[in-house]
């Protein structure tokens, strides 16, 4: 493994942990506050790592070799389209009235969740696809 991609393990594993942390944190504590500064303080919480995750993972598309970057850079097309298109696509369900009744924040808080695993499963197919034809 490269020194970058050993650093962006360093910098993107911690701000994962730190952000299911915070998420089950502000999950526990905002039914239990009160005062609407808190409340959105606490809500707003998990998002310090999830700032931290995308700044590794720009150092990391930044200081890849042209190959590495293209892979990545495809992953997240496949990644950001599958994703958008997968939303869109429940949004429209809802829209039908087939008889879920979801609220909005809980669909919301998981596209980025869905976006980072999707662009994970894209960089497989991605990479295999090079490597089969390389």
């Amino acid at each position: 493994m490269r020194a970058v991609h050993k650093r962006y393990l360093r910098e993107f594993l911690p701000a994962m942990l730190a952000y299911v942390v915070l998420i089950v944190l502000s999950g526990l504590l905002l039914p239990k506050t009160a005062g609407l500064p808190w409340r959105v303080a606490l809500a707003l919480l998990p998002l310090l790592p999830i700032v931290l995750a995308i700044r590794a993972m720009v150092r990391v598309l930044r200081d890849q070799d042209e190959l590495e970057r293209r892979i990545d850079l495809e992953s997240f097309a496949i990644a950001a389209m599958a994703t958008g298109f997968g939303f869109f696509s429940f949004g429209l369900l809802l829209l039908a009235d087939v008889g879920w009744q979801v609220r909005g924040g809980a669909v919301a808080i998981w596209v980025m969740p869905c976006l980072f695993v999707t662009f994970g499963l894209a960089k497989l197919l991605v990479v295999w696809r090079y490597r089969r034809h390389a």
